[in-house]
């Protein structure tokens, strides 16, 4: 009987954000009153297990006052609870999905915190990074690859504003972090052989032949109108075997497409082995723009999309 009651109380946990007031959600939240992080803990207690550390600083979303004391919160691809105390409403005017380093001597320097003078990381230039929130000291929160920190403002221009896009960009990943495989793509996938094209009205990706190289047919459809979608080659540049850290560039192939549900867009590209080697980037009817891999299965050859 009191297996059952704790089993209960667990799923009643579980639920519990999705089902609360209206009164109570909160939003984006910004991470205040700690001297570098605070815990995201699995349950609203702080004898729960920390699935995350949290850096001041740092915007936490979708947000729900559990109780006077917890929030519930999601974060990089995790979603706890926080206390409180360590909580305040987000100021920030300015978010972007996404934006692009610039021309740094060096690289542009990645700091742990909202005000720290350590720096921990550097970012090559044309790095993307994404979940960007402009904040008041002159710094920008920004996530990228399983990682997050504050870089200078002077150093990132928001990626949907650029007059042109760059030729190359670096694409900073972890092949093994499950967090970010959870998200559905808006974008959708299939093989030419299965995705009848005869009933639309679609515009066709050529891409020349080398020699005899054989090139993978696939279809890119969405229920949703996506904006500025790009098809990318993807060179693996650096790889960590322990850690499943991975550092492309990605090469444009010089597209860019209107996908709806009325308009698919077929593409033939050259695919190399299990390794990923080619990424498609497409902005999503929120205005968030979203990397994917596109992946054969091992299992039974159909084409997949893997969002990071």
């Amino acid at each position: 009987m009191i297996k059952r009651l704790i089993l209960f109380l667990c799923i009643l946990l579980a639920l519990l954000p999705l089902v609360v007031s209206a009164e109570d959600y909160a939003g984006n939240m910004e991470v205040v009153n700690c001297s570098e992080w605070v815990s995201m803990r699995e349950a609203p207690s702080t004898k729960a297990r920390r699935l995350v550390k949290v850096s001041l600083g740092s915007i936490v979303s979708n947000c729900y006052a559990f109780t006077d004391e917890w929030y519930y919160a999601e974060f990089d691809g995790y979603s706890g609870y926080i206390l409180a105390d360590y909580l305040k409403p987000s100021e920030n005017e300015t978010t972007f999905s996404a934006m692009l380093t610039l021309y740094c001597d060096g690289g542009v320097e990645v700091f742990p915190t909202i005000s720290s003078e350590e720096i921990f990381d550097l970012l090559p230039e044309n790095t993307i990074v994404r979940n960007c929130h402009v904040e008041n000291n002159g710094r920008v929160y920004v996530e990228y690859g399983d990682q997050c920190g504050f870089v200078e403002s002077d150093y990132v221009v928001a990626y949907n504003h650029l007059s042109h896009f760059p030729h190359q960009i670096t694409l900073l990943t972890n092949l093994y972090d499950g967090s970010q495989n959870e998200s559905v793509p808006a974008l959708k996938i299939d093989s030419a052989e299965d995705f009848s094209l005869a009933a639309y009205d679609y515009s066709e990706y050529e891409q020349e032949e080398m020699d005899d190289t054989p090139l993978a047919e696939f279809v890119l459809h969405s229920d949703k109108t996506l904006n500025h979608v790009h098809l990318f080659n993807a060179e693996l540049r650096d790889w960590d075997s322990d850690t499943g850290e991975a550092i492309y560039d990605a090469t444009l192939e010089n597209i860019q497409y209107q996908v709806d549900p009325e308009h698919p867009l077929m593409i033939r590209a050259v695919m190399y082995g299990d390794m990923p080697n080619l990424v498609v980037g497409y902005q999503d009817d929120a205005g968030y723009y979203h990397f994917t891999f596109v992946e054969i299965s091992g299992e039974d050859g159909h084409f997949m999309l893997r969002e990071f």
